[in-house]
């Protein structure tokens, strides 16, 4: 990296400790992102405590998704029972893990100081790396694992170094325990490897066929779960908020999820415009960075792994004829950066670092801290519920307190939807286990016979008449024993209740 300016500070910085100033951009984001949101939040946003609840049995798969997520805060939770927050390290870690990903083959492609420009341009740029993944989900998890496909991939394929086809099937199969969208980049890799001399010369070795067979095996195991379940996990995969009926209403979901992932992009639009510019726009030089010359057949291939994944997901969206949920584009940009810098190069003409140098600290800082301040401020504007907000303490206090009255025993089953249930199965002492909607097939580690053997402590909201009709499935003359109450969490708020009603374990019967 050579500075045009060498007496401009920022630019000598850059030029000097590029890769330094990353890394501490990098660590810092990750610092705030963990601290601000366990002072700020009261509870765990929804999809997480849903997973320690799935954690606390094991399963080789569970009904919404692959199981390592669940299996990671399972664990958790047994080693460290108090200590929640940690799913907010364990987001920032797979943060990291990406970053370090991408750094690297940025690095590789594209030389030290254009890898650097990359890796920015993805931690600042692209939002997914900020408050949608300050929380430990599935979609979070399959974010590092892309990231690492596409890189061992490349060293196994394009540099021709077959161990790595072995760290690429460990990757692969982690990946198909994490979340399913993983194989759209497997998809095209595979593709890229089949279409390439390189790809047909590799596959000529012994070692990705060893390698296919050990990521088989690894899977194994799930894909059984698989198929003695009956694939829920893949419908969810695969699952819409909305139908279109209409073929121009298909084509208006799959512009609005494209749309979705623009904005996402905004950051990073928004810097290559402001620090390259074009034409009359572009600004005064500072830094000039030249690329490590990229061959035709590197740069087709990285911006394959760039782009044919989000076509294949507007492809799948189109055909399904659903409106996809935006996150579920959160795993598939990690070579966007990289995409940005290979096609504005090969020399790289940058200004206004001063200007971005501070948009790119308020991002990492300011982010961390906004995402955790302003559920307090959607609550005051009166928002009925805030998930992390939501005073799931007092209430899990306050009705597991009325089933040991009632019983005398430990809590070991709450019945509900995943979110008021959920939070209460979650904050409870006893660490119960949850029985999903009622529905033994969404919970199989509970049968009906422990249900009556145990008891259960079953609760809903008093306004989901919709629930409380799906509870009734499970005990038909269910009707609300009592409610608890909790205070709001700002001044001037609404109260929670919640109503409850306890399914009474069968009695003991003692020999003598």
């Amino acid at each position: 990296m050579a500075a045009a300016v060498p007496q401009a500070s920022l630019a000598a910085l850059l030029a000097r400790h590029g890769g330094r100033v990353f890394w501490a951009l990098a660590l810092t984001h990750a610092i705030l992102s963990v601290v601000a949101p366990a002072i700020g939040f009261h509870t765990l946003p929804r999809d997480t405590i849903e997973g320690f609840l799935w954690g606390r049995s094991f399963q080789w798969g569970y009904f919404k998704h692959p199981p390592l997520q669940a299996w990671i805060l399972g664990w958790s939770e047994a080693v460290a029972p108090r200590a929640a927050w940690l799913a907010y390290l364990y987001a920032q870690i797979c943060v990291l893990v990406t970053l370090f990903a991408i750094w690297r083959l940025a690095r590789t492609i594209l030389g030290p100081g254009a890898g650097v420009i990359a890796s920015m341009l993805t931690l600042v740029g692209i939002h997914y790396y900020g408050p949608p993944m300050a929380t430990f989900t599935p979609d979070t998890l399959s974010a590092p694992l892309w990231a690492l496909t596409g890189l061992f991939w490349w060293r196994a394929v394009v540099q021709r170094r077959p161990l790595f086809w072995f760290a690429l099937a460990l990757t692969v199969a982690i990946s198909v325990y994490a979340k399913y969208v993983g194989l759209l980049l497997v998809g095209v890799l595979a593709v890229l490897t089949l279409i390439t001399s390189e790809g047909r010369r590799e596959l000529t070795r012994r070692e990705p066929w060893l390698a296919l067979v050990f990521g088989l095996a690894l899977v194994a195991p799930h894909v059984a779960w698989i198929i003695d379940t009956g694939g829920s996990s893949l419908a969810h995969a695969v699952s819409t908020d909305a139908k279109a009926g209409t073929f121009g209403m298909r084509l208006w979901f799959c512009f609005s999820f494209l749309m979705a992932q623009v904005i996402e992009h905004s950051g990073l639009i928004a810097l290559v415009a402001l620090c390259i510019g074009i034409g009359p726009a572009r600004p005064r030089t500072e830094l000039i960075i030249e690329e490590r010359p990229v061959g035709e057949r590197e740069r087709t291939l990285l911006l394959a792994m760039a782009f044919a994944p989000i076509l294949i997901a507007l492809l799948t969206n189109l055909s399904v004829g659903g409106e996809f949920r935006q996150g579920r584009g959160t795993a598939l940009f990690a070579f966007s950066g990289i995409a940005a810098v290979l096609i504005a190069g090969p020399v790289l003409r940058l200004g206004r670092l001063r200007v971005a140098a501070a948009i790119a600290l308020a991002m990492v800082v300011a982010l961390p801290i906004i995402n955790a301040g302003h559920h307090h401020l959607r609550l005051a504007w009166g928002a009925s519920v805030v998930p992390t907000l939501y005073p799931a303490r007092a209430l899990a206090g306050e009705l597991e307190a009325r089933w040991r009255d009632r019983t005398a025993l430990p809590l070991r089953i709450v019945v509900g939807e995943r979110w008021h249930a959920g939070n209460i199965a979650f904050y409870a002492k006893a660490k119960p286990q949850i029985l999903l909607d009622g529905d033994f097939r969404i919970s199989p580690w509970i049968s009906r016979e422990r249900l009556a053997r145990e008891g259960a402590l079953v609760v809903w909201h008093p306004s989901d008449r919709a629930m409380l009709a799906r509870l009734r499935e499970l005990v038909p003359d269910l009707e609300a024993e009592g409610y608890a109450y909790a205070p709001p969490a700002v001044r001037g708020g609404a109260p929670t209740r919640l109503a409850y009603a306890v399914i009474e374990p069968e009695p003991v019967d003692y020999e003598y």
